[in-house]
């Protein structure tokens, strides 16, 4: 199951530099996709859409993204995985991108940056997961998943040992490495569908998996163990039907849990739950954009999309709230398709990222 295959790319800058040369990047009859950030707490955006590359400047106004990953260590780095177009990298805010030639045409399903050293990344594409320890000049095939059933939803590294590395398969298999990734085992089969997994950057010996439609579950011992995180899920009508989890770094034990019925909140590490009243009512949109100001978590933001048929946006909305959900605000958003990933800045709350696709 270990297979180690370098992936050498080459010293030249044009092949470093090269984008998406065999990708075509065509916005929709909707509007544009890509990253957009705000300044001013999303009350104005500005794509942020510049691609380099050996032939000049390109857009990436086109890229269907599916999530945007961030550096534990340096708030300006950005990593940009997509739906089929692969992966890109910004280290200056989203000013400018790169594209990681090594994963060009992937999907880009699952992505973790070492939190002790930001030259080191791990990466899947559902079925492999990829390792760099150069800042992408060379990559290394981990591991391949036979069974064509499965893919890889989420990787993440351990924020006390960097050598201990997590991976959580759709069919609900839980992976661990104790070497970086050189080699792996199965520690949990949860036997039903899991959609994340992350370790509690307050207490690595705490890991979170969250289930598509069973829940959460967290485990204190490094995943040997795992107990129900969701305790009443149940009185809130379509909350198991997950959409984000997202850890307030901020505060022990606090974390949000975005479903279908709307947001729910935990400060007891998933003991108990209370809901963020939101202006939208339970379960009349989907919320697959969820923020909070890092320095200030009274300070929210969620995007609020309906789809129409053939899951076309017919409409979406920001929702903002400066004291915790009391009151909220709506704001326009910049494009017509769908937002799927939204991020504050660590250094600065104002700042805020929305990645756009269609589906």
């Amino acid at each position: 199951m270990n297979k180690k295959i370098q992936i050498l790319l080459g010293l030249l800058s044009a092949l470093v530099l090269t984008g998406a040369g065999c990708v075509q990047f065509i916005n929709t009859a909707q509007g544009p996709m890509g990253v957009f950030r705000s300044g001013d707490a999303g009350e104005t955006w500005a794509p942020k859409s510049v691609l380099l590359t050996s032939q000049g400047l390109k857009s990436l106004s086109g890229a269907k993204v599916y999530k945007i990953y961030t550096d534990p260590s340096d708030p300006k780095a950005l990593y940009m995985g997509t739906r089929g177009q692969g992966l890109y990298y910004s280290y200056d805010n989203g000013d400018t991108w790169q594209a990681t030639v090594a994963m060009a045409g992937k999907y880009i399903y699952a992505l973790s940056v070492d939190p002790r050293d930001k030259c080191t990344i791990y990466v899947s594409d559902g079925q492999n997961i990829y390792k760099t320890a150069d800042c992408q000049r060379n990559w290394e095939l981990l591991f391949s998943e036979t069974r064509t059933t499965q893919r890889f939803v989420a990787l993440a590294v351990d924020s006390n040992d960097s050598k201990v590395v997590y991976g959580a398969e759709l069919g609900g298999d839980v992976f661990r490495s104790k070497d970086g990734g050189q080699s792996w085992r199965i520690i949990k089969r949860f036997n039903f569908e899991l959609r994340h997994l992350v370790v509690d950057p307050l207490n690595s010996n705490r890991l979170y998996a969250a289930a598509y439609s069973q829940g959460l579950y967290r485990s204190d011992d490094g995943g040997e163990n795992w107990v129900s995180a969701g305790n009443g899920f149940e009185k809130f009508n379509d909350s198991l039907s997950f959409n984000r989890l997202v850890m307030n770094t901020a505060q022990k034990d606090s974390l949000f849990w975005i479903s279908k019925y709307g947001i729910l909140r935990s400060n007891d590490a998933g003991a108990s739950w209370s809901e963020i009243k939101l202006l939208t009512p339970p379960g009349s949109v989907n919320i697959y954009g969820f923020a909070f100001n890092p320095k200030n978590p009274q300070e929210m933001y969620y995007t609020g999309t309906i789809l129409g048929d053939n899951n076309k946006n017919v409409r979406s909305t920001l929702y903002k709230t400066a004291d915790g959900g009391v009151n909220w605000v709506t704001k326009k958003l910049p494009s017509n398709t769908i937002p799927v990933d939204l991020l504050t800045s660590r250094e600065n709350g104002k700042v805020l990222f929305l990645g756009f696709t269609t589906l």
